[in-house]
């Protein structure tokens, strides 16, 4: 029985493009989202037996082949792919399969992380596209619509896009700061949505 430490679960986790953060691993193993084994000292962390991480692999990815792709990778999965791919749900042509994934990920209300809106934040980026201040005031309206409880604003996001509005928003990846990434599309999404019609 193969047994993976958490840096080596993340390493198969991100290969699959499930997570691109360990907080997450960790999040997922202490929730019991993924079956562990709980560490017995702080010193020894958490572990997770292959085939634990590959049946909550099989429940994430779109289709089988998928999974054969790592089959040559330093991964012993081999045996664990072969046994209960039933379990994976058949791929729709007409969706995006890795959207498909996002959804069911976000219904489970899975996570990598959220950013905190600030106005200023806003404003700054109003101004760096040279759009009105009619805008910043809209947006930030949009914003404080779409708090969903909590005292501030924030926008919840999962690798490449976010959750706004109930709408999937892809990231801008021409930024590096997640905050910008995240920040300049939700601008489009509201300026398109809200001013346009």
């Amino acid at each position: 029985m193969t047994v993976y430490d958490i840096n080596k679960t993340f390493d198969v986790l991100k290969k699959y493009k499930i997570t691109t953060n360990i907080e997450s691993v960790r999040r997922w193993l202490r929730e019991g989202t993924i079956k562990g084994i709980p560490p017995k000292s702080r010193k020894e962390g958490w572990r997770v037996r292959e085939e634990d991480l590959f049946e909550f692999i099989r429940e994430r990815v779109p289709s089988p082949d998928v999974l054969l792709e790592l089959e040559g990778e330093d991964f012993n999965t081999t045996s664990v792919i072969n046994k209960n791919t039933t379990n994976v749900a058949k791929e729709d042509p007409k969706e995006d399969p890795r959207a498909q994934m996002w959804w069911e990920c976000v219904r489970k209300n899975i996570f990598e992380g959220y950013i905190t809106i600030k106005k200023n934040r806003i404003r700054e980026c109003i101004q760096h596209r040279g759009y009105s201040k009619d805008l910043e005031e809209k947006v930030w309206k949009v914003c404080e619509a779409n708090k969903r409880g909590y005292s501030h604003p924030r926008v919840p996001y999962l690798l490449e896009a976010f959750l706004f509005d109930g709408q999937r928003i892809l990231m801008d990846e021409n930024f590096e700061d997640p905050e910008e990434k995240i920040l300049f599309p939700l601008i489009e999404y509201v300026r398109n949505k809200f001013i346009s019609s």
